[in-house]
């Protein structure tokens, strides 16, 4: 008696359209929960050099013959790319996605994705993972802890199923600010740090001193953002915050510091009571 196997469901492949850090970690991250998928990106732009051409070693021209051999070698077009898909994550800067789906009829009629975190577009859904992405990929573990905040309406499990990422919903008036904060959160702190990782190397510490203190201070945030900050400001230390802002006079950090104990103070009123935020 032969018993009948029943079907396995089939995955439909996803196009991804880019090889920015964002493209390769997505593309990484489909592949370590078996998500069938395709790439498309735009050729490299060759330019001739009016400069006078630099001798290589043996070593160095074969490296080159190497790289332009993978660079143009046979690939689909784009037409050919997506006929084979319906979902199409278009994962190219923000500033050009909308021209690239205008440019591009064959992208008609397809389920079309963006992952920016400010841009609202009738033209493609909104799906921004918040997370930096760096050269290094990350476990899968981590991968499926991101949070994506999509665009009220948009069905992220349909579009992703072998994802099980935490997912909540942004209203399209919310967007930029919701990006303007996670860009002071993540890219603004890290400025921060690099101009006073320079200043404490300049006074002869290792590169590394202040590791421990940032993590803990990361870690106290996760476990208690309302406790987590500590210093002169919560102890309400003026001698020491005056100190502070006599030595960074003139420095490029001044403003900061001086914008941050504003901030921490909270809104100035007037002799009514009234804000004058």
């Amino acid at each position: 008696m032969n018993r009948q196997v029943p079907e396995k469901h089939i995955l439909e492949p996803i196009a991804v359209i880019g090889n920015g850090k964002m493209a390769r970690h997505m593309i990484h991250y489909f592949e370590l929960v078996g998500q069938p998928h395709l790439q498309w990106m735009r050729p490299p732009q060759t330019t001739g050099s009016k400069f006078p051409q630099v001798k290589h070693s043996r070593l160095a021209r074969f490296k080159n013959q190497l790289k332009k051999l993978m660079v143009n070698k046979p690939s689909l077009s784009l037409a050919e790319t997506v006929s084979q898909v319906r979902t199409v994550l278009v994962l190219i800067a923000d500033d050009q996605i909308e021209r690239f789906i205008d440019e591009n009829p064959c992208l008609q009629d397809k389920t079309l994705v963006h992952f920016s975190g400010s841009l609202f577009s009738n033209k493609a859904s909104g799906c921004h993972p918040l997370m930096t992405f760096g050269a290094e990929f990350y476990r899968k573990e981590q991968y499926q802890k991101i949070p994506f905040v999509v665009d009220e309406g948009v069905d992220f499990n349909s579009i992703f199923p072998q994802f099980n990422n935490p997912v909540h919903t942004i209203k399209a008036s919310d967007k930029v600010k919701y990006h303007a904060m996670c860009v002071m959160a993540g890219n603004f702190s890290q400025m921060m740090w690099q101009t006073i990782n320079k200043e404490m190397k300049a006074m002869g510490f290792p590169v590394d001193l202040m590791s421990p203190y940032l993590k803990q201070n990361v870690q106290n945030f996760i476990d208690h953002p309302q406790r987590s900050a500590t210093g002169p400001f919560v102890r309400g230390d003026l001698e020491t915050i005056a100190k502070h802002q006599a030595v960074l006079e003139g420095h490029p950090l001044a403003e900061i510091y001086q914008a941050f104990y504003q901030l921490h103070q909270g809104p100035i009123t007037n002799n009514q009571g009234v804000s004058n935020e």
